[in-house]
């Protein structure tokens, strides 16, 4: 049982690391500023989706439909942003139960 608690902590611990690479401040800025507009157009959607799941997760995505179909840096952006986010929102959120736990 214990076991199984640190393990999952330092999985979030990993997680939140790389999150934190990917996301918000200066960082992400110039990661986005690296690549081209529409992977960073689909990468900020994506973000936004992936964050917004935890507060609703009825509450449609964010995504230019048309172009996810069609363009594909806006939907490799739009899929790491929002994996990148929605890991990032779901490690925050074990962080704060495992906190509440001792």
């Amino acid at each position: 049982m214990k076991s199984d608690l640190v393990q999952r902590l330092f999985m979030a611990a990993g997680a939140a690391a790389v999150g934190l690479l990917l996301a918000g401040c200066p960082s992400q800025q110039s990661y986005l500023a690296s690549k081209p507009p529409a992977f960073a157009a689909g990468y900020e959607d994506g973000c936004k989706s992936g964050e917004q799941y935890f507060e609703n997760s009825l509450k449609p995505k964010i995504v230019d439909k048309a172009r996810y179909r069609s363009d594909r840096l806006y939907r490799d952006g739009w899929d790491e942003g929002y994996n990148a986010c929605y890991s990032q929102k779901q490690v925050e959120i074990e962080m704060e139960r495992a906190g509440r736990r001792f």
